[in-house]
């Protein structure tokens, strides 16, 4: 072995051109491999550090006549009714983060209401920690004894680094016990959490409280886990959680329309982080295979012209006694070198690729991951380079071995080179077209309609001190004095306030009755959402009112409940009928107490998030209330800037902290930057496949010039004959191009019925382009007929370019 790798190594030095090509070539593809694999092994191979991860699962509500993803928390009743009753699972724990995360932090850790702020403060349960089995770094976590002694919080480790270690001499320790204020109540920090330790949502989470249980179970959804006890399968514990669901809810509403399902932990995270994460990172680990197949097709070509050169050297080892296998030990040999310098290379690519990954952090990923070229992934480089060395050098070793070495390994390398061009044109079509209806999507994605116009506008969350504004009027009139200060900061064109906003979501949370109509099904899909706003909403939002009115300063409290609807719920509800003047009211089931609306309003619709999908924009039937007549505590203050101007964080803050100090602003975000944070995963894989599609056409059009530049050489003499014999130059040239264009038309059909099958797959992750599309495989196809008509081209006006006299006498 020590005598072919040296052998090999001096062969190689005689012809360092091609060798460093070849490496270089093989590089990219193993490079390219290695860093989309340390992705796709920290998000879909690797557990999450927590305890036996494996028997760690989350537990959703989905609707049962809907069918499809669990979308929905569950009850509070339905955590402490699987906590007490369950038999097959070891532990619960609940967090909920479906609403009030934020809360008003004064000062760091002091009482400074100058320097007030939101922080995320997540909600658990005692047992949360202990149920992961995550210990605090310093200090402790919660104790069921925390409840009746006032509120605790335990810190992340990046809070404690960004908030105490300046304070108390820096030490982790001195900032256990100390006093937090959180709206308003004064917490205790009983520990802190160890570096990189993560849940979800994440990384918004800083802070994590005890949760209260609600005067009622079912006042709201909390998001549970659960650990299987060791032996129980996923579909013995799902059946034990229904059961005891049916039992707790039999004779009410919840039972009919929601059952529990469960899901490894670590899936929902991922489904959690993105809709499409999972879909998209095999998506891209196919392409890199692609591309690295198309690598191995080049050189296992460039390895078989070489082969050529070397049959005297063959012949000569054969006449010397050499047998077949020690012939192919050789060769093998020097193709397993060529791929072990080529992962060298690749690997020190991969490190860069990661790295840049981790600084420029182009995508979310889900808690506690960490992406790394790891002892997992140096594995998988060494495991790539040996199949690689397989993949390109056995059959032109296995030919090159072979004793009558000429006019048969001449025919064979030109057959052999043909059906990898067909193959390599078939697998980068195949790239073209999905790259192409991804970037369609993209394109189609940002610029659907939403309707409403984003430019201009600045959303920032404001958060009333629930302490100083218990009662509703209070916050009516705080909220007032707020709009008004802030109008008059300059270059304010409109405000508004609402408890939620488009790119938000809104997500049906409840279904409407009809005033003189049937009640619905009490198992009746959810299909309607909530929003408070206040008059101005409509006009900061540029949606304009089909019918009927706004609302005014007469929609208050001890006025007609009233409600404006957009056009998704009047296609929904009222079909066939003017809705203005009808009265609904959200239906909880049989003696259903909810107050009733009267309709004063038609708006358009507008575009919104949709929970359980990445690639779309719902158009999810609405109520909106007035504010004044339902004002919450907190809510999101909407600003329309005038055309040039622009309205500083710092001056709507001196403007509400001149009313009251503990009213807390987040800083303004354009809205066009939370929409191109929704294009973040769709933008990311196109780009990434986009790039691999482009590089899988460049070594595909490399390889077809390679092939056919070595057939033209072949046939100088032909050629001379042609041309002596009164064939023009342009004939000679057309009878080439059609020669070497039919090897690349076979692999366009090829890959276009391969496409035909296999883009049915992204169907969730495209939108408004289908994977059929004409547009995008018409312009596919003529791209690469253009690519290969030029790579055909350049080989024969190269060859005949030679002088038919000097063509005549080739050897």
């Amino acid at each position: 072995m020590i005598q072919d790798i040296r052998f090999g190594v001096r062969t190689f030095a005689r012809t360092p051109g091609s060798t460093v090509i070849i490496i270089l070539t093989l590089a990219l593809g193993i490079g390219a491999n290695t860093a989309i694999f340390s992705i796709f092994d920290a998000v879909l191979l690797r557990d999450p550090p927590y305890r036996n991860p494996d028997r760690l699962v989350s537990i959703l509500d989905r609707q049962i006549r809907a069918g499809g993803r669990a979308t929905f928390f569950d009850l509070y009743s339905d955590y402490e009714n699987w906590k007490r009753n369950s038999r097959m699972f070891e532990g619960f724990a609940a967090s909920t983060w479906a609403g009030g995360l934020d809360k008003t932090m004064t000062g760091q850790g002091g009482t400074d209401r100058r320097s007030a702020r939101t922080v995320t403060a997540l909600p658990v349960t005692a047992d949360y920690f202990p149920l992961l089995g995550v210990p605090a770094a310093v200090g402790r976590t919660f104790d069921a004894a925390d409840a009746a002694h006032g509120c605790k919080v335990v810190l992340s480790w990046d809070f404690w680094r960004n908030n105490f270690s300046q304070h108390g001499g820096g030490s982790q320790k001195s900032a256990v016990g100390k006093p937090l204020r959180l709206d308003d109540e004064a917490c205790t920090v009983v520990g802190i959490m160890p570096p990189g330790f993560a849940s979800f949502p994440n990384p918004a989470c800083m802070i994590w409280i005890l949760m209260t249980p609600p005067q009622r179970p079912d006042q709201f959804g909390v998001f549970v886990m659960g650990r299987l006890k060791p032996g129980i399968s996923m579909a013995a514990g799902q059946a034990e959680l229904l059961a005891l669901h049916r039992r707790l809810h039999q004779h009410d509403r919840w039972g009919t329309l929601m059952e529990p399902a469960i899901y490894e932990l670590q899936a929902e995270f991922t489904w959690l982080t993105g809709r499409n994460l999972r879909l998209s990172l095999i998506t891209l680990f196919a392409a890199v295979t692609v591309v690295l197949l198309i690598c191995c097709a080049n050189v296992s070509n460039l390895l078989l012209g070489r082969s050529l050169m070397r049959r005297r050297e063959m012949a000569i080892r054969a006449a010397l006694g050499s047998g077949r296998g020690r012939l192919l030990r050789q060769l093998l040999t020097e193709s397993l070198l060529l791929s072990s310098a080529a992962a060298v290379i690749g690997e020190l690519l991969a490190l860069g690729a990661v790295h840049y990954f981790r600084i420029a952090n182009p995508i979310e990923l889900p808690p506690a991951t960490l992406v790394q070229v790891n002892s997992r992934v140096l594995a998988f480089t060494v495991l790539l380079s040996v199949v690689t060395a397989v993949l390109f050098g056995l059959v032109p070793a296995w030919r090159a071995s072979r004793t009558d070495l000429i006019q048969p390994l001449k025919a064979g390398r030109h057959r052999f080179g043909k059906a990898l061009i067909v193959t390599e044109v078939a697998l980068t079509m195949l790239l073209l077209i999905a790259a192409g209806l991804l970037i369609d999507s993209v394109r189609n994605f940002a610029a659907a309609p939403l309707g409403f116009r984003p430019d201009g506008l600045l959303t920032a969350n404001v958060q009333l001190p629930k302490a100083s504004y218990p009662k509703p009027e209070q916050r009516v009139q705080v909220y007032d004095r707020a709009i008004a200060e802030l109008r008059r900061l300059p270059g304010t064109e409109a405000l508004a306030l609402s408890t939620t906003f488009p790119t938000q979501g809104t997500g049906a949370v409840s279904v409407l009755a009809v005033e003189g109509q049937p009640d619905p099904a009490a198992n009746r899909v959810l299909d309607t959402g909530q929003q408070t706003i206040s008059p101005d909403y409509f006009q900061a939002m540029g949606i304009p009112l089909r019918r009927g009115r706004f609302f005014d300063m007469h929609d208050r409290e001890g006025s007609e409940a009233v409600a404006i609807v957009n056009e998704a719920l009047v296609a929904r509800y009222f079909p066939t009928e003017d809705p203005i003047g009808k009265r609904i009211r959200e239906f909880d089931g049989p003696g259903n107490t909810k107050p009733w609306l009267r309709i004063v309003g038609v708006a358009a619709g507008e575009k919104r998030v949709t929970v359980t999908e990445e690639m779309s924009w719902g158009d999810t039937p609405v109520v909106y209330r007035p504010w004044r007549q339902n004002p919450p505590a907190s809510a999101t203050l909407i600003v329309r800037t005038a055309v040039g101007g622009t309205v500083s964080a710092a001056s709507m803050q001196r403007s509400l902290y001149a009313i009251d100090p503990d009213v807390v602003l987040t800083e303004p975000k354009p809205v066009v930057e939370t929409v191109a944070k929704v294009l973040a995963y769709p933008r990311f894989r196109a780009i990434l496949l986009t790039a691999f599609a482009g590089l899988a056409l460049l070594l595909a059009m490399v390889g077809l010039y390679g092939v056919l530049s070595h057939l033209a050489s072949g046939r100088i003499r032909e050629i001379g004959v042609r041309m002596a014999l009164g064939a023009t130059r342009a004939e000679v040239i057309g009878m080439m191009v059609r020669e070497g264009m039919f090897p690349a038309i076979a692999g366009i059909v090829f890959g276009l019925a391969a496409a035909w099958s296999l883009t049915r797959l992204l169907s969730a992750m495209l939108y408004g382009v289908s994977p059929k599309g004409p547009v995008t495989l018409v312009v596919v196809t003529s791209a690469l007929l253009a690519a290969a008509f030029l790579a055909t081209w350049l080989p024969a006006w190269r060859a005949t370019a030679v002088d038919p006299m000097a063509a005549l006498r080739y050897e």
